[in-house]
């Protein structure tokens, strides 16, 4: 039996925020493309199980009824794979451009991500009537070049267990396996 938190999260999302995963030469695995419009930046992600979810969250109007506050800010895509009946989840932040200060805002929006992700894990175990038993929550900027020295940090994220705070920094890299961004 598989995990059906990225069956059912790609119910409970409008299609348009959803990403397809494009088959690849394998039939159990595939890539996605992603996409950073205002950048002129993509990033190919390989290996991806067919099974997976990839949702586009920085483009979604949650809680539409709140007016103000930098809650919106939030990461660019929520990645879920499937690992038996559980799952791993990843978010994830693209800039075209890291630096120090370009990094330090790009860990705020990871941060700000997280209630995004625990509400649609809500709105799916309320579908599935069970626990969605997720395995961890990663973190992952992905930046196409750095300016300056950029160190690999752990920051301490609310709300989040410790084992699962650190945030991994990938830079200029064009493509990128899915078990890199689980690893580490």
């Amino acid at each position: 039996m598989t995990s059906k938190f990225a069956e059912l999260l790609q119910k409970v999302v409008k299609d348009e925020h959803v990403e397809k995963i494009m088959d690849s030469a394998g039939a159990a695995v595939g890539q996605v493309l992603l996409r950073e419009p205002d950048a002129n930046m993509t990033i190919n992600v390989t290996n991806v199980p067919v099974l997976s979810a990839i949702i586009r969250i920085g483009g979604l109007q949650h809680w539409g009824g709140i007016e103000n506050g930098s809650w919106k800010q939030i990461c660019d895509y929520l990645l879920v794979i499937p690992n038996g009946r559980t799952s791993w989840v990843v978010l994830i932040e693209m800039k075209k451009t890291l630096s120090d200060a370009n990094r330090d805002k790009a860990e705020e929006q990871l941060r700000r991500s997280i209630p995004v992700v625990r509400y649609l894990e809500s709105l799916c175990e309320i579908e599935a009537k069970e626990s969605m038993r997720l395995l961890g929550l990663h973190h992952v900027v992905l930046a196409e070049r750095s300016r300056g020295f950029v160190k690999d940090r752990i920051r301490v994220i609310p709300g989040v267990k410790s084992h699962e705070a650190g945030i991994k920094t990938i830079v200029g890299r064009s493509s990128v396996a899915v078990q890199e961004l689980i690893d580490g």
